[in-house]
C-alpha cells in the first residue's frame, strides 16, 4: 500500500506547505542545521534514509515539506524527528531555498524560475546519513494528467478497473490493478499534447505486461474525471475482460 501511503503523505506535505506557520528566528537562522540534537534524535544505525521513495511532480513555486525516514525493509516508512534534518541542500544549485517552521520542520520552495523538465535534487542528512528526494518540475497547464487516478469500475467486471494510474512530471506512467507496498503491474514512459489530446505511452517494464494493450489514442479531462479513448491499458490476468471505464482521482 505504499502508493496509497505515498499519496497520504503527499497531502500531508501540501497541507504543511500551505498552512504552516512562520519560519524560525531571524535572517540569520541558519536553516540548513537541525534545530534538535542528542537523545531527540535517535540512533537508528546502518539503514536506508530517504524523504520518498519514487520522484515528487512540483511546480516551479510548489513549496514541499521535508519529512525524514528510514526503512530496512521494501515499503517501510519509519517516521523520523524531523528537526533532527541538518545539511540542507539542493542540486542544481539554486533551484530551491529552505525554511523551518516552528516544530524544526524543513520546508523547500521550488524556485519560481525553473524550467518543466528539470529534475531537481533535494538533499539532507541524519546524524551523518544521506536523504534524497528527487523531483520533476512541470507546467500544469501543459500537462493537466500528472497525479494518481482509479478506475470508475462501476460498469467493469471483477478484478478489472485499474487501482492506480499514475502520470508523473517527468512523463512515467504505472498501471496497477492490486496495489501492495511497492508492486507495481508494468511502467514507462508516456507523451501528451494538450492542444491535440493525444495520448500515448510505450512499456519498459513489468510484472504484469497484458497481451492486448492498445498504447495510443487521446486523453480528455471533463471535469475530475479522465476520459481514454482509442486507449487501453490491457486486461489483467485474473480477469475475463479488461476495463475500459473513465478514471477519477
Amino acid at each position: 500500500m505504499v502508493a496509497k501511503r505515498l499519496g497520504l503523505a503527499l497531502a500531508t506535505l501540501a497541507m504543511a506547505a500551505c498552512h504552516s506557520p512562520p519560519g524560525l528566528g531571524s535572517a540569520a537562522t541558519d536553516v540548513a542545521k537541525a534545530t534538535l540534537s542528542g537523545e531527540a534524535c535517535p540512533d537508528i544505525g546502518e539503514r536506508a534514509y530517504f524523504f520518498w521513495m519514487e520522484p515528487l511532480s512540483a511546480e516551479p513555486g510548489d513549496e514541499i515539506a521535508l519529512f525524514p525516514y528510514w526503512t530496512d525493509m521494501p515499503g517501510g516508512y519509519n517516521d523520523l524527528p524531523p528537526g533532527c534534518l541538518d545539511g540542507l541542500g539542493v542540486f542544481p544549485e539554486g533551484a530551491a531555498t529552505f525554511r523551518r517552521q516552528e516544530d524544526g520542520l524543513a520546508i523547500a520552495t521550488i524556485s519560481p524560475d525553473l524550467a518543466p523538465g528539470t529534475r531537481v535534487r533535494l538533499e539532507g542528512n541524519y546524524r551523518g546519513y544521506t536523504l534524497n528526494g528527487p523531483v520533476d518540475i512541470y507546467a500544469k497547464a501543459a500537462n493537466p494528467l500528472v497525479g494518481m487516478w482509479r478506475q470508475d469500475g462501476s460498469d467493469c467486471l471483477a478484478e478489472s478497473a485499474i487501482q492506480e494510474l499514475e502520470l508523473t512530471g517527468g512523463n512515467e506512467i504505472t498501471v496497477t490493478w492490486t496495489p501492495f507496498e511497492v508492486y507495481k503491474d508494468y511502467w514507462g514512459r508516456y507523451e501528451f499534447d494538450v492542444v491535440t489530446g493525444e495520448f500515448s505511452f510505450e512499456v519498459e517494464g513489468g510484472n504484469q505486461v497484458p497481451a492486448d494493450i492498445i498504447s495510443d489514442g487521446t486523453a480528455t479531462l471533463n471535469g475530475d474525471r479522465l476520459v481514454f479513448e482509442g486507449v487501453f491499458f490491457g486486461t489483467p490476468y485474473d480477469a475475463d475482460d479488461g476495463c475500459r471505464g473513465e478514471f477519477i482521482r
